[in-house]
C-alpha cells in the first residue's frame, strides 16, 4: 500500500465540514437519499484547500493513461482508498472526481445515507442511480432483479466516474459497479474490501499529513487574515493535529477567526478540545465505531493508549489483553476494521494516531475501570521484560546480570530470536516501549521490574548512544534498586547511569556515581566480579576526563580481581583498556605491549569483537610511532573482523583512518580507495546522500 499526504477536509461523514468555532460544526450535504433527479454531475463542492496526496493521485492518472494505451480492459477501473476515520478519504475521492468530470459523467454516493440498521437499501439506491442515468418516472422496475438488469444495461460502456463513500464491505457495492471498461469507481473505506480483489486495480492507504504539509494547509487557510505568518511558525499547531485533516480544518478556522491571537494560546485552546473533549464532527463517528466492537477489541482499545511504544505487534497486544492469542488477533482485526487502528509503516505492526489515543482514553474513562488498566500494564511490563532479557542473552549470554530472568508466560507467546542480529533489531524497534516501561514500572511500584528492565537496555544504549533516554531510564533504575534494597543491582545501575552521564557531558554527576559505586562495591562485594566492574567504570570515567594516570590503576586493580577469580574475558578487557588509555596518554611503548597482550588473549578466546578493537588500537599506536606498514596491516586486520561482525560504523572509521595513513605514506591510490569505500558505507546506512550537491 502507498501512503502519502493529505487534504484539509476530514470527510468523515456526509460531505465537507465547516467549523465556525470549536464545539459547533456545520455540515453541508450534497447528495442524499431524496429523489431529486439530475442527469448531469452530482458532486459535492471540491475542497478549496487541498494539500499533497500526490502519490495517490499520480497512481490514478498513470492507471488511466495505461488503460488508454492498452487493449480494452474487461472491468471498470476500481481504486479503493482506505484509512481511519477523519484522515481525508472523502476529500480525496471528491477532489479526484472533480478532476475527472471533464472526461466522465460523475456522481458521489455516500452509502451512510442509504444504510438503515446497518444494511444498504439497494432497491432505493438503484432507483436513484437509474434516475440520474436518465431513466424517468415510471421506468425503474419495482422488482429488485429487474432493477439490477436495468442498471447493468444503462451502465454498459458508459464513461462514468462513480464515487462510493463510507463503504463497509464488498457486498455493499458489488451490484453498483458499472458494467463498463470505460468507467472509473473511487471507493472510500476504513478497511480493506476482501472479496473484490480481482476487480480492485489499486488499494491505496491514506496516512496523516506530515507537519510540513499540515503547516502549509494552515497557512493557506489563514493567509487572508494572517499574511505575515510563515509555514514554519505554524508547525507546532500542525503537530498538535497529528496530521488529521479534520483537526487541521478546525485549527485553520481558529486562525481565521482570531487573526491577532497568539499562536501559543490557540495551541493551548485546541489542545483541550482535541484531547479532552474531542471534535464533535468525528467524536460521534468514533463513538459509533467503538460501540460496534466485540469485547476483546473494545478492551484492547481502552488499553492501547497506555502502551508506550510507537506501534504494537500481535504478541504485545496479546500480552496487554492477557486472554490468549485468539483474542489478540480478534482485537487487532476488530480495531483495524472499525477504522480505529491503522497499519504501521513497520511491517507486521499496527499503530494508533494520537487523536484516537485521546478518544480511547475517553472511552476508558466512560466504560473501563482503573483495575483493568493496571492489570493490563503489569502483564505488558512482565512480557516486555522477558522478551528484552531473552534478546539480551541472545546477543551476549555471558554478560553480568543481577536480575533473575522472567520465566515463560502463559498468556502471550515469546518473540523468536534466531540470531544476535534479530535480537538487536527487536531491541531497537521496541526501544520507545522499553524505555517507557521503566517509568511505568516505577509508577506502578514495581521497583524490581524497573531496574531489571534497565539491564537489557544497557546493550542497546552502548550500540546507539541515546544518552537522554538512557539517563532517564537508568536514574529511575538506580532509585528503584535503592528502594528495592537490591544492593548489588544498585551498584550496577550507578555504573550504567554514570556512562550515560559522562557521555552527555555531565561530568560532576558521573564522578559522584562512579565514586559511590566503587565505595559500595568495596563494602558489599569486595574482590568479586561486580567490584571489578565498578573499578572499570571509574577508570573509564577518568580516562574520558583525560586523567589517564589516574585511570590506569583502576583498570589494573580490576584486572587483578579478574585474575584472582579466573575470569579470562575480564583480564582481556582490562588489558585492552590499560593499553588504550596508555596510548591516549602518549605512552606508546607501554601501550603497544599491553595491546599486543590483549590481542593475543582475544585470539585465544575467539573474541571477534575484541580482536578487531585491539587491532585497531594497535594500528593507531603504530601510526603514532611512525610505523606505517605495521599500522596499515593492523588496520586491515581490524577491518576483517569488523566486517565479520557487521559493524558498519566501525568499518567507516577504519576506512577513514586508513585513507589518512596511506596518504601520509604517499600511496594516494589506496587513500582514494578507502575514501570511496567509506562514502559507500555512509550512503548504505543513510549517513550521506548518494547525490552530489
Amino acid at each position: 500500500m502507498t501512503d502519502g499526504g493529505n487534504s484539509v477536509s476530514g470527510g468523515t461523514q456526509h460531505g465537507l465540514v465547516q467549523a465556525s468555532r470549536i464545539g459547533e460544526v456545520n455540515q453541508h450535504f450534497h447528495f442524499g437519499g431524496q429523489d431529486n433527479a439530475d442527469p448531469g454531475h452530482q458532486l459535492p463542492l471540491d475542497n478549496g484547500v487541498f494539500e499533497n496526496r500526490r502519490a495517490q493521485t499520480d497512481r490514478v492518472w498513470r492507471e488511466l493513461d495505461e488503460r488508454a494505451k492498452s487493449a480494452q480492459p474487461e472491468h471498470p477501473l476500481v481504486v479503493a482508498f482506505t484509512g481511519v476515520s477523519g484522515i481525508g478519504k472523502t476529500a480525496l475521492v471528491i477532489h479526484l472526481a472533480h478532476k475527472l468530470k471533464d472526461r466522465f459523467r460523475a456522481a458521489y454516493i455516500d452509502l451512510d445515507e442509504w444504510r438503515t440498521a446497518g444494511s444498504i437499501d439497494h432497491e432505493a439506491l438503484l432507483k436513484h442511480l437509474l434516475r440520474w442515468l436518465g431513466v424517468r418516472d415510471g421506468r425503474p422496475s419495482s422488482e429488485y432483479r429487474q432493477l439490477v438488469g436495468q442498471y447493468r444495461e444503462k451502465t454498459q460502456g458508459a464513461r462514468l466516474a462513480l464515487v462510493l463513500d463510507n463503504v463497509w464491505s464488498a457486498d455493499e457495492i458489488r451490484t453498483l459497479l458499472p458494467v463498463s471498461a470505460e468507467a472509473v469507481v473511487l471507493v472510500a473505506s476504513q478497511e480493506r474490501l476482501s472479496g473484490l480483489e480481482s476487480q480492485v486495480a489499486h488499494e491505496l492507504a491514506l496516512g496523516p499529513l506530515s507537519p510540513e504539509h499540515g503547516s502549509a494547509v494552515l497557512q493557506k487557510l489563514s493567509a487572508h487574515v494572517r499574511p505575515g505568518e510563515s509555514a514554519q511558525t505554524l508547525i507546532p499547531l500542525a503537530q498538535l493535529c497529528d496530521g488529521f485533516p479534520i483537526a487541521l480544518h478546525v485549527a485553520g478556522q481558529l486562525l481565521f477567526k482570531y487573526p491577532r491571537r497568539r499562536l501559543e494560546r490557540i495551541v493551548a485552546d485546541l489542545t483541550e478540545d482535541l484531547y479532552e473533549k474531542g471534535l464533535p464532527v468525528v467524536e460521534a463517528v468514533w463513538n459509533a465505531a467503538y460501540a460496534t466492537l466485540d469485547p476483546p477489541a473494545a478492551r484492547l482499545y481502552r488499553l492501547m493508549p497506555h502502551h508506550p511504544g510507537y506501534d504494537i505487534t500481535l504478541d504485545a497486544a496479546t500480552a496487554l489483553l492477557g486472554t490468549g492469542l485468539d483474542d489478540g488477533e480478534d482485537g487487532l482485526d476488530g480495531l483495524t476494521n472499525a477504522g480505529l487502528l491503522a497499519l504501521s509503516p513497520r511491517v507486521g505492526r499496527r499503530r494508533m494516531h494520537s487523536l484516537l489515543r485521546a478518544h480511547a482514553v475517553r472511552c476508558a474513562n466512560r466504560h473501563g475501570d482503573p483495575a483493568e488498566t493496571e492489570e493490563g500494564l503489569r502483564r505488558l511490563l512482565v512480557w516486555y521484560r522477558r522478551q528484552a532479557e531473552r534478546a539480551d542473552r541472545t546477543i551476549g549470554a555471558k554478560r553480568m546480570r543481577m536480575a533473575e530472568p522472567v520465566p515463560e508466560l502463559p498468556y502471550a507467546p515469546d518473540v523468536p530470536f534466531a540470531s544476535a542480529a534479530e535480537a538487536g533489531a527487536w531491541l531497537d524497534t521496541e526501544r520507545k516501549a522499553l524505555y517507557g516501561l521503566v517509568r511505568i514500572a516505577s509508577d506502578l511500584g514495581e521497583d524490581r521490574h524497573a531496574w531489571s528492565l534497565c539491564e537489557p537496555l544497557w546493550k542497546h544504549y552502548e550500540d546507539h548512544d541515546n544518552h537522554e533516554d538512557a539517563i532517564r531510564a537508568f536514574e529511575t533504575g538506580r532509585d528503584c534498586a535503592q528502594r528495592d534494597g537490591a544492593a548489588q543491582a544498585l551498584i550496577r545501575m550507578r555504573c550504567q547511569l554514570a556512562q550515560a552521564l559522562w557521555s552527555a557531558g555531565r561530568a560532576v554527576d558521573a564522578d559522584a556515581e562512579t565514586r559511590q559505586a566503587v565505595l559500595s562495591a568495596e563494602s558489599v562485594v569486595p574482590g568479586e566480579k561486580l567490584h571489578a566492574s565498578a573499578l572499570e567504570f571509574r577508570g573509564k570515567y577518568l580516562a574520558w576526563r583525560g586523567q589517564s594516570d589516574e585511570a590506569v590503576p583502576y583498570f589494573q586493580q580490576s584486572r587483578d580481581i579478574h585474575l584472582t577469580i579466573e575470569n579470562p574475558y575480564g583480564v582481556l578487557l582490562q588489558s585492552f583498556l590499560v593499553g588504550r588509555t596508555l596510548r591516549a596518554a602518549g605512552l606508546l611503548t607501554e601501550a603497544e605491549a599491553e595491546l599486543e597482550a590483549a590481542r593475543r588473549l582475544a585470539v585465544d578466546q575467539d573474541r571477534v569483537r575484541m580482536i578487531g578493537r585491539a587491532a585497531a588500537e594497535l594500528a593507531r599506536t603504530h601510526r603514532a610511532l611512525g610505523r606505517t606498514a605495521k599500522a596499515v596491516a593492523a588496520y586491515e586486520e581490524a577491518l576483517v573482523h569488523e566486517r565479520a561482525r557487521g559493524s558498519v560504523h566501525d568499518q567507516i572509521a577504519l576506512h577513514d583512518e586508513l585513507a589518512g595513513v596511506t596518504e601520509e605514506s604517499g600511496d594516494l591510490e589506496a587513500a582514494e580507495r578507502h575514501r570511496v569505500r567509506a562514502r559507500e558505507l555512509r550512503i548504505e546506512v543513510g549517513m550521506e546522500s548518494d547525490h552530489e550537491d
